[in-house]
């Protein structure tokens, strides 16, 4: 049966305002999800932006620990890093980057006096990492959580509040199954006018990774808005070598310090 000629238009001319109406939503829902994307990511950069402002803008040390164990030298004689710590500086790196800042990435013995009391960014805990013990012992009176070996033999991190051990669990071989790491934020105690210091520091590099991770999580930032120096105790979840599921278990206010 042939469709007669002015029949045939009057499909064409009908169905356009339909096929106009989809478009018309199919835009509108696309700029809608482009836009939540959008507002999304910005609120995320804006809560992460106010957490590294002031550091941020005066270009902070990124700091490694610096292992001088002699029989890591046979291995590597420029020296060593973990893995964990390693993946913790890319990550810092990353979420300057993506703000507009920019680190100046050291060794813990690279620091000279005055470096000393700039803004530092410690990756690693203080059996690793010369720095992070030189400031946790002169933050010793402020701060509550504290790093030491465990009847294993490994290292747990003790609330000297409440005597408490968050010790790292480990499976048939020895290989631990999850991990704990502290972020800690306050004035560097050898200039607390002046600058501030940030601490990620696991009892493996498994904490210390995510310790770092979780300072792009939206909902942690949040939280810690009011307070401009804290500490955090997290938790992660260890499977085959790689952490997961990163937990917030305590977060606590960090009253100013000063050098004595």
């Amino acid at each position: 049966m042939m469709v007669p000629h002015a029949s045939f238009s009057g499909l064409v001319l009908g169905a356009v305002p339909d096929v106009s109406v989809n478009l018309i939503a199919a835009a509108i829902g696309g700029a809608t999800v482009w836009l939540a994307t959008r507002t999304g990511r910005r609120v995320r950069l804006l809560r992460a932006r106010r957490f590294w402002k002031a550091m941020g803008s005066r270009a902070p040390f990124i700091v490694l620990g610096a292992p001088d164990w002699e029989p890591l030298s046979a291995w590597e004689k420029s020296g060593m890093v973990g893995k964990g710590d390693m993946l913790a500086l890319v990550e810092i790196e990353t979420q300057l980057r993506e703000l507009g800042f920019e680190g100046k990435i050291v060794e813990s013995k690279e620091l000279n006096s005055r470096d000393l009391r700039s803004d530092l960014v410690l990756i690693g805990g203080p059996d690793g990492n010369s720095v992070t013990a030189t400031m946790l012992a002169r933050l010793d009176h402020a701060v509550a959580y504290e790093f030491a070996r465990d009847a294993g033999g490994g290292t747990a991190v003790i609330d000297r509040r409440t005597g408490s051990a968050s010790a790292p669990q480990y499976d048939g071989i020895g290989d631990p199954t999850n991990d704990y790491g502290l972020i800690i934020r306050a004035a560097n105690p050898l200039a607390p006018e002046t600058a501030e210091i940030v601490i990620l520091a696991g009892c493996w590099g498994y904490g210390t990774t995510a310790a770092a991770e979780k300072l792009r999580d939206r909902k942690f930032l949040r939280k810690q808005r009011k307070s401009k120096h804290f500490e955090a105790l997290v938790e992660t979840t260890v499977v085959r070598g790689a952490h997961y599921n990163t937990r917030v278990r305590d977060t606590r206010e960090i009253t100013p310090v000063t050098d004595d």
